[in-house]
């Protein structure tokens, strides 16, 4: 009996909204700065310590404007990805490794809007699947003998291997502003400005972890993001 309401309810839902669709579609471009964070346990890592790095995130969207509050927006991006493991132990003060990580990222997430005609206030929450393309790596490395420690820097690309995973999902949310250069009560369409907030959070770890440990490390990536965009 409960389904049965369930399924009604939706109905009704969806009926609502076919009567006030817009069927407006928008495409545009965006590009801005982003910093990320690692989600790492340190057991048996007294020594490491680790710091969010910025980057820089660069893509298009589509937005299906369904009526006046709601409208579903998919991305495709491209994020660096950053931070920095540095280690605390004696000697070893001066180490440390940047990780930049480069990502082709999908988001998919429910817009909710709200505001005048003009200017308007978005908010965002969705999921992503991403694939991993490219990991470089740079920073200063030791070796030692029985009397000296020496140092030595380091820039190079990294190869993967059989416990990288190279394809993650997470979630998205976030909140936005835009301001319509036209008039939505008027027929046919314009530009639009929009600037918008969203944090990517990996529910799947990028490293599959060892026979014999297990090594989960999840990225929590905030974006502040320019767009431009176009209503048809």
């Amino acid at each position: 009996m409960k389904k049965n309401y369930l399924k009604l309810l939706v109905i009704l839902m969806l009926c609502w909204m076919a009567t006030e669709a817009k069927a407006q579609w928008t495409l545009g471009v965006k590009a801005g700065w982003d910093r990320t964070a690692i989600d790492r346990s340190l057991a048996g890592r007294i020594d490491e310590t680790y710091a969010p790095l910025s980057g820089f995130e660069t893509g298009v969207f589509a937005c299906y404007q369904l009526n006046d509050w709601f409208a579903i927006r998919a991305d495709f991006a491209a994020l660096t990805r950053s931070y920095r493991m540095d280690r605390h132990l004696n000697y070893l003060d001066p180490v440390f490794t940047e990780y930049r990580n480069h990502y082709l990222m999908i988001p998919v997430v429910a817009d909710f809007s709200f505001g005048g005609r003009k200017l308007r206030g978005h908010t965002y929450l969705g999921g992503f699947g991403a694939y991993w393309v490219q990991a470089y790596v740079e920073g200063k490395t030791y070796w030692m003998t029985d009397y000296y420690v020496y140092y030595n820097d380091f820039h190079e690309y990294r190869e993967f291997n059989r416990e990288d995973r190279l394809f993650i999902a997470g979630v998205v949310g976030g909140l936005g502003l835009s301001y319509n250069f036209y008039d939505p009560a008027d027929n046919g369409g314009g530009f639009v400005v929009s600037l918008d907030v969203l944090d990517y959070y990996d529910l799947v770890s990028h490293h599959k972890g060892y026979a014999h440990l297990s090594d989960p490390r999840y990225l929590n990536t905030l974006s502040v993001l320019l767009g431009i965009a176009f209503i048809f």
